[in-house]
């Protein structure tokens, strides 16, 4: 017994140190676009191609067939859709919503993609939505409401820009969780995530070659450099932590700590980048975050409902 709350004490010191780090990774970021010449296409592309290498890289070494997928011809569509849409399509509407407005509003958008997902479902199979899922749709849309325009319909607080890149990074999410859920099943998590991002690092370089072509890494500095290396090594370490507390720690459990990683961002935010916000905005993040909370509890509730809510900033 002792040894089972041993685990599970694990795991959720995992889980937490996880979404830390993820919570951390927006305002570094954010940082980085401030006081260097970095671009976002540049920083991007330099996390894809690094942390899929090392995520391959470590299940190779640990023992696991990371190229039996490629002997599957059926999975060639599907592996690279997730790469170049799900895994790029997310990664880069999240990354340009920080560029446009600021590492808590893009962290709040993304986390409305569990509630396109919930929307999804429903009308999937056809069936009205439980209590808690109208709950957290409704919840959801006062967040977003209040976010833009912080309880002042008549001045929207973000750029027009701000607000569809905002939108692409729920539905890129969305998409990011729904799209591999077979492939996952048959093949895990950190397969998948590993050659997801590989074929999406190398995607953006091949349609954007900036990082080969301008060298901008190189005109940095070394203390820059290190930090980009630190955002890399955080995203990396994150998911390692967290795919290995699933080990311990139901998925739902691990939905509820998510809540984590928004307030880890807002905290940062303030405390270190001095930004500010309106106390409707702070309602509007409360309400979008709940949204999590309560699919969570859904889940419990529920195992059938099953919604991941993990990430991959």
């Amino acid at each position: 017994m002792n040894q089972l709350k041993d685990k599970k004490n694990i795991g959720l010191l995992m889980i937490v140190a996880s979404m830390v780090l993820w919570g951390l990774s927006g305002p570094v970021i954010e940082w980085l676009f401030m006081h260097t010449k970095i671009q976002p296409v540049e920083l991007l592309t330099l996390r894809l191609i690094t942390a899929g290498l090392f995520i391959l890289l470590y299940l190779g070494l640990k023992g696991e067939d990371i190229w039996s997928i490629w002997k599957q011809p059926r999975q060639f569509i599907p592996l690279l859709a997730f790469g170049l849409l799900g895994m790029l399509g997310a990664q880069y509407a999240f990354i340009v919503t920080l560029d446009v407005s600021n590492a808590v509003t893009a962290t709040l958008f993304q986390f409305l993609g569990p509630v396109l997902i919930t929307i999804y479902a429903v009308v999937q199979q056809k069936k009205l939505p439980t209590k808690i899922q109208a709950t957290a749709v409704c919840a959801a849309l006062v967040g977003v409401y209040f976010l833009v325009t912080n309880g002042a319909p008549d001045r929207i607080l973000l750029s027009s820009e701000g607000i569809f890149w905002g939108a692409m990074t729920a539905i890129g999410f969305a998409y990011y969780t729904v799209c591999p859920t077979q492939m996952i099943k048959e093949w895990g998590a950190s397969v998948i995530v590993g050659w997801g991002m590989l074929i999406g690092g190398v995607g953006i370089s091949i349609i954007n070659p900036a990082l080969l072509k301008d060298g901008t890494l190189l005109l940095v500095g070394t203390k820059m450099m290190i930090l980009v290396a630190i955002v890399v090594v955080m995203g990396i370490l994150a998911f390692l932590l967290y795919i290995g507390s699933l080990r311990y720690v139901a998925p739902s459990k691990a939905g509820l700590l998510s809540s984590i990683e928004p307030l880890v961002t807002f905290i940062a935010a303030i405390g270190w980048l001095k930004q500010s916000f309106g106390i409707y905005q702070i309602i509007g993040g409360i309400c979008i975050v709940a949204t999590v909370i309560l699919l969570a509890r859904e889940e419990e509730e529920q195992p059938e409902f099953h919604l991941e809510t993990s990430n991959i900033n």
